[in-house]
């Protein structure tokens, strides 16, 4: 029961230090905003996003601070910065599930216009080509880096029967425990590479 009571101790004070820091955060970004400063109030607007609390009211307000000081921004290149950061930072509060998902999609796609007008005003390529070029910026944007669970899972469920076929080959050399071993490992190996 003392167990319980501690652990509960201590979420409470992480969350309550965690949405104080997120408060405090969004508050600077503020000032720096009004003082004419949006870049540096969108790195405070992040940082505030990264104190992430579940259901912490400061999480959409932070969100929201951030969509709006890229709709105030006028060059292409801090707009592009503005909406990178807080792709960055919503991408780093995945978990067991997504938040802000729709908000994400979003600033992808205007991300991708916004790229496409910077490419158009520095390249001045012919306007038959910007559909092949929105096209190739829209494939670099959809790439999707994330591991495969299925090769994610059979990593470590290989690495465990490498390790317990090394056990039992030393313990019992036979044909059947070397070949274990080079099944397992080969399976590690495998799986290390396509995850």
């Amino acid at each position: 029961m003392r167990w319980v009571l501690v652990f509960l101790v201590l979420l409470a004070s992480c969350v309550y230090v965690l949405t104080n820091n997120q408060k405090r955060l969004i508050r600077e970004g503020d000032l720096l905003f009004a003082m004419g400063k949006p870049l540096m109030a969108i790195s405070m607007y992040e940082r505030a996003l990264l104190n992430y609390v579940p259901f912490s009211p400061y999480n959409e307000k932070a969100v929201e601070k951030i969509k709006k000081t890229c709709q105030a921004l006028t060059e292409k290149e801090h707009k592009l910065f503005c909406q990178e950061t807080l792709r960055s930072a919503l991408y780093q509060l995945r978990g067991f599930y997504v938040p802000y998902w729709e908000t994400t999609t979003k600033t992808e796609k205007d991300m991708l216009i916004t790229k496409l007008e910077l490419y158009i005003q520095h390249n001045n390529p012919p306007p038959e080509e910007y559909q092949q070029i929105f096209k190739e910026l829209k494939a670099i944007t959809d790439y999707d880096p994330y591991p495969s669970v299925f090769w994610s899972f059979l990593v470590v469920f290989s690495l465990a029967g490498w390790i317990g076929s090394a056990v039992f080959l030393t313990l019992k050399a036979n044909k059947k425990a070397f070949l274990s071993f080079l099944v397992f490992l080969f399976l590690w190996l495998l799986g290390l590479y396509l995850a």
